[in-house]
């Protein structure tokens, strides 16, 4: 969300459940819903009990309700600072000069620009078919006799910090590179040239160290 085009209605999505902290620019934390007229009611009809407590939407949906109509409403303490924070980052987004069809074609080139940069390394992406991957982030495969070791800390050295793998059967075989947000629209900041500079460098440097000890 904020990084990839979705159109709830056009295409027919009920639910979309994203994290604060992707394309949208705000601490982690929240868990932020956007429910279809049609999902709510098929909530509401639902014949088993929720078994969540603070997930459950029979205790937020009152609370909307409540501050749509412009009356203050909570059921448990909210994290206050990072709503200010999510506020913020919706209001620098919905002002920004740049449109959201212009935000996500920068994400889309940022997207491509590292990804073309990661083939040209040698670097297989982990999508099965590339033209489908995520235009915020680049998952992507360690090159052979390359570890996290071996590369992670190389690049936090130049200032870029990657995330290891999620996926449990395959979690040390590849890193995640995220490009989103204010490092995707603002090309001022020279963002993605980094990466991919220290990207390229860190690279050659693993693959020397590994020949050194060889």
């Amino acid at each position: 969300m904020a990084s990839e085009e979705i159109q709830m209605d056009e295409w027919g999505i009920d639910v979309v459940l994203t994290a604060p902290q992707k394309g949208l620019g705000t601490p982690p934390g929240l868990s932020i819903v956007v429910a279809s007229q049609k999902a709510i009611k098929v909530f509401e009809s639902r014949s088993t009990p929720v078994t969540s407590y603070y997930a459950s939407w029979k205790k937020w949906l009152p609370i909307m309700k409540a501050y749509e109509s412009g009356k203050a409403a909570y059921f448990a303490t909210p994290p206050v600072n990072l709503i200010y924070a999510f506020h913020a980052s919706l209001s620098t987004i919905t002002k920004s000069t740049v449109s959201l069809a212009d935000r996500f074609k920068l994400h889309q080139e940022a997207s491509k620009r590292v990804k073309d940069a990661a083939t040209k390394l040698g670097l297989k992406q982990l999508p099965l078919e590339p033209a489908l991957a995520s235009n915020g982030m680049t998952a992507l495969y360690f090159p052979d006799g390359i570890t996290a070791a071996d590369l992670l800390p190389r690049l936090l050295q130049k200032g870029v910090v990657v995330a290891g793998g999620l996926h449990a059967s395959i979690k040390d075989k590849y890193f995640r590179i995220g490009h989103m947000g204010i490092t995707a629209v603002d090309r001022q900041r020279g963002d993605i040239d980094k990466i991919i500079d220290a990207l390229s460098e860190s690279l050659e440097e693993a693959k020397a160290s590994k020949l050194q000890h060889l």
